[in-house]
């Protein structure tokens, strides 16, 4: 590896470590948050009410720049795959940490390697080969060992059906969001996709929240819009920028290896400032799903 390789290497592995680290954080924000009575849709909403500034300002300084002319199809496809991302799935993610734990909301979104390697196997007949089923297996049963775990612990199984549901929507959603993207990222630019990706979405969960919430629903104690502030930058801007660019650097299967500390880091946190439970069935299941997934993510096909 000459030495401008190398360095772009490891601009990339750095990129994609703080991005995780900052993505891990999320749940645990937002479960802070909803101690203060907020609800999804709302919370949502601030998030990205901080957040769309930054992207209007890297949007502005785009035009400043040297690009191909977007054509329509790409705008509407930018449009439609920034609402799918970061309307779509955050809100039944922010939806379903209502009722479950950060960390089994984590492992359950760590899961869309295994939906993207599903939608290649149905829709472009694409073979699932002997270790990628054996990676799914060991996957699932990871997150359904801490999901029947956390159902004896909640008084309430019900929602911690529902609210695992809601986050599983989420994972769909962001897999297939991940097909789609695949072709237009490379074509466009990591940075133009974010941009102009993030404000379509800022602009549907914003009107999605007047539609249906009262508009007094902007209102919220201080502490929700500081932690709302802390979503914006620490788990949306700067994440989002980060990822997409080590994507483009490392390719998504590095990626999604090196992302393999996310659950772990979420586990923790939940443990140390929500007082989640962190024993050994929490760990065991977490390693079972970052086996299975990294198993899927390194395996190259002949």
């Amino acid at each position: 590896m000459s030495e401008g390789k190398s360095a772009q290497y490891v601009r990339g592995v750095t990129f994609i470590l703080i991005g995780t680290c900052c993505f891990a954080a999320k749940g645990i924000l937002i479960k802070l948050a909803y101690r203060y009575g907020v609800n999804a849709s709302p919370l949502l909403m601030l998030r990205m009410l901080f957040a769309l500034p930054f992207y209007i300002a890297v949007a502005i300084w785009l035009q400043t720049q040297k690009h191909k002319r977007l054509t329509n199809k790409e705008i509407w496809q930018i449009i439609g795959l920034g609402l799918l991302s970061y309307y779509i799935s955050s809100l039944f993610d922010f939806m379903g940490l209502k009722y479950i734990s950060a960390g089994l909301e984590r492992l359950i979104l760590y899961l869309y390697p295994t939906l993207v390697l599903l939608i290649f196997a149905f829709v472009k007949h694409k073979k699932i080969h002997t270790i990628e089923k054996l990676a799914l297996a060991v996957a699932y049963a990871g997150v359904i060992l801490v999901f029947v775990h956390d159902i004896r612990l909640n008084s309430s199984w019900q929602l911690t059906i529902l609210g695992s549901v809601l986050v599983f929507v989420s994972t769909i959603t962001f897999a297939i969001f991940i097909v789609l993207a695949g072709d237009i990222i490379p074509r466009i630019g990591s940075l133009r996709f974010t941009a102009y990706g993030m404000m379509s979405a800022c602009a549907g969960v914003i009107i999605h929240n007047f539609i249906v919430e009262e508009a007094q629903s902007i209102y919220q104690a201080s502490s929700v819009y500081g932690l709302a502030l802390l979503l914006a930058i620490f788990c949306t801007v700067i994440p989002s920028f980060l990822m997409n660019e080590g994507i483009r650097i490392l390719g998504s299967g590095r990626a999604v290896t090196l992302g393999t500390i996310g659950p772990i880091i979420t586990l923790f946190l939940g443990a140390l400032i929500l007082d989640e439970t962190l024993g050994i069935i929490q760990l065991l299941g977490a390693a079972l799903v970052i086996v299975g997934v990294a198993l899927i993510s390194v395996h190259k096909p002949s």
